[in-house]
């Protein structure tokens, strides 16, 4: 038997040349190219009958018939086949199967006939077409089904990253202060914790009764960082952990959107208030907030996965919340990630997370709270759960809060309505699966929803304490739609870039200025601290209204120990005639006694105290005016009242 030539095809019934169909969609159903000779069929009609290409039928190998095998360069010919539709693609699908079609005796070569010039030719290497099979690639915990973004992008986007967080840096340390009290507090209560592990030492106060985070936490790692390098130390630890956060919110909000947009709520979020400001105060509100970002990041990032992967982020959510009681009231926004960053992977069984996540996390704080004693449960019913009402009027908190973070909310309202709209800023944007209008929806109203959780929650107890610091929590949950509303207002191809650099020209101006003011609103403590270590004696007793601050930075000296100092919040006296005094009448009646040797008031923590205490020792023989010291603008004066000899010789 001889060959056949390598250039012809075998010829049908009626001598015509076989040709494949240039309709035919090949490789996943892509269309041919365009300047291929051929067109596809309109969707929905039938192509034209090829009464030229007989029917197949029957299936031999090339082995059986003797013929050498056939190449696979072209697709074969459908013979009176009617009524063919394009093979339809899902984005989500990870199998599309394609149309086999099957040989006919009559497909039997006569002669050959040379093809048609730039015709594909079927020749006899070509093996049968079978029903074709084509697998998307996968992942490694499962099917890719977003295009992964170049190497050059990912590079660029980086750069830009890396450049928003020198200048989130640059602008949390540019301020400077002395310790506040809260950090000054942390940092020898942290201290003293250390000294009792090791040493058996005392810890002069039970603070897991009063203390709005576990002692054991952050109190430690402040305390460590601070051994090696000071004040600057541990403050370069919450440094650290709201430059992580910056980087978790970018890698997640890319993850939920895309590049641009992870960009846009990096940039956004770092100039707020609070990221600069909790950037360089050594509390423990920036490693709780790090840690809820990281626990929302395993959430996002683990959302397309089949197995349970994010239950790996309970442990996590838990130790934020045991930093900081107040995170738990941001969990139910992780929570409802677990379901919303899933949906459009998993469809209905995303609403399986939530309630595996609820249990897990809930197990885990539940056993925290039952190991730790009933001191702890104390300090978060007094601290978080059953707080104390306060007096400020509504309209200041709303006034603050608005001052705060009104600018970023505005954003994220923008980006919520825009991408339930619309998920692409641009046709043809590359961006994460969408899935439905109302999961788009709900994914806005929640994060957006979650800025208002901490003034709300502040507005119920009437309190302004800590909400500079609250309201940078649920800025960050909202930042994602806020880069989704900053992006919408630039436009495709950076039509309005000026629109957004204005935007955040202005983001930065009131974030630069908010986190100075506040930075600066407690006095500096340097001289007063060296002052008050002049007056030191053994058992004496220091009446200080903010007394964290002297305890921290003259805890080296043997007769500056906690339990010698008294603060303006509360006071415990007994008088000689044994009769247990607080409040205002035990201030009184230890100052008309000369009980304390020291005494030091500003006017600002306390100012209805600090009038009664001024009035008592301004008429007491007992003590004189040693210093009268003003901060740096001379908004405050630190007032310090020294027993006489005289008196302490009666003593």
């Amino acid at each position: 038997m001889s060959r056949r030539p390598q250039h012809s095809a075998p010829p049908d019934k009626k001598g015509q040349a076989r040709r494949s169909d240039p309709s035919l969609p090949r490789h996943g159903g892509s269309p041919p190219a365009s300047g291929s000779g051929a067109s596809p069929p309109p969707a929905g009609s039938s192509p034209a009958p090829d009464t030229g290409s007989p029917a197949r039928s029957g299936r031999s190998s090339p082995a059986d018939n003797g013929s050498p095998p056939r190449s696979t360069s072209a697709s074969p010919a459908r013979s009176g086949r009617s009524g063919y539709k394009r093979p339809v693609q899902s984005p989500d699908a990870e199998t599309v199967m394609l149309p086999s079609y099957k040989k006919t005796e009559a497909d039997a070569p006569e002669q050959p006939v040379p093809a048609a010039a730039g015709s594909p030719v079927l020749t006899e290497e070509e093996p049968d077409p079978s029903t074709r099979v084509l697998v998307i690639p996968r992942g490694k915990h499962g099917p890719a089904r977003v295009s992964e973004s170049s190497s050059r992008r990912k590079w660029i986007s980086r750069a830009v990253l890396a450049a928003i967080l020198c200048v989130q840096a640059a602008l949390s340390l540019r301020m400077h202060n002395t310790a506040f009290e809260d950090e000054a507090l942390y940092l020898y209560s942290g201290h003293l914790e250390i000294a009792h592990w090791l040493h058996g030492a005392a810890l002069q106060g039970n603070y897991a009764t009063y203390f709005s985070g576990a002692p054991a936490l952050y109190p430690v790692l402040g305390a460590v960082a601070d051994t090696v390098g000071g004040l600057a130390a541990a403050r370069a630890v919450s440094l650290v952990a709201m430059l992580a956060t910056t980087g978790l919110l970018y890698s997640l909000t890319r993850r939920l959107f895309n590049e641009r947009v992870g960009l846009c709520a990096a940039v956004i979020f770092s100039v707020t208030e609070s990221a600069i400001y909790l950037g360089h105060l050594a509390t423990y509100d920036a490693p709780a907030l790090f840690l809820l970002a990281l626990g929302t990041w395993i959430v996002v990032r683990t959302a397309a996965f089949r197995w349970p992967v994010y239950l790996l982020a309970t442990p996590v959510v838990a130790l934020a919340v045991a930093s900081k009681y107040a995170s738990l009231l941001f969990v139910p926004t992780i929570v409802a990630l677990t379901a919303l960053a899933a949906w459009p992977y998993r469809g209905r069984l995303a609403l399986i997370p939530p309630f595996a996540f609820t249990v897990a996390l809930g197990g885990l704080l539940a056993g925290a709270v039952y190991q730790a004693g009933p001191s702890y449960l104390r300090g978060i019913d007094f601290t978080t759960t059953n707080r104390f009402l306060g007096n400020t009027p509504t309209s200041l908190l709303l006034k603050d809060s608005a001052q705060w973070g009104a600018l970023a909310f505005v954003l994220a309202v923008i980006g919520a309505v825009a991408y339930a709209w619309k998920p692409q800023t641009e046709s043809g944007e590359r961006i994460a699966l969408p899935g439905g209008r109302f999961r788009r929806i709900a994914l806005g109203v929640v994060l957006t929803g979650t800025a208002l959780l901490a003034p709300a929650d502040q507005i119920h107890l009437h309190t302004l304490t800590a909400l500079q610091k609250h309201v940078g929590f649920g800025l960050f949950f909202a930042a994602p739609m806020a880069g989704v509303g900053l992006a919408r207002i630039i436009g495709d191809h950076f039509r309005r870039a000026q629109v957004g650099i204005a935007i955040w020209g202005g983001a930065l101006v009131l974030g630069m200025v908010q986190a100075n003011n506040l930075f600066n609103a407690w006095p500096n403590s340097t001289v007063f601290t060296r002052d008050m270590a002049r007056y030191l004696q053994p058992h004496a007793r220091y009446l200080v209204e903010v007394d964290e601050v002297p305890i921290y930075y003259l805890r080296g000296h043997a007769d500056a120990q906690p339990l010698q100092f008294t603060s303006t919040y509360y006071i415990g006296y007994t008088d000689p005639q044994g009769q247990f005094l607080t409040g205002n009448a035990g201030y009184l009646a230890a100052i008309k006694a000369g009980y304390f040797r020291v005494i030091a008031y500003n006017f600002q923590t306390t100012p209805a105290v600090d009038q009664v205490i001024a009035r008592a020792v301004r008429t007491s023989p007992h003590y004189r005016l040693a210093a009268a010291i003003p901060n740096g603008n001379h908004t405050v004066t630190q007032y310090i009242w020294v027993r006489t000899n005289a008196a302490a010789a009666k003593m």
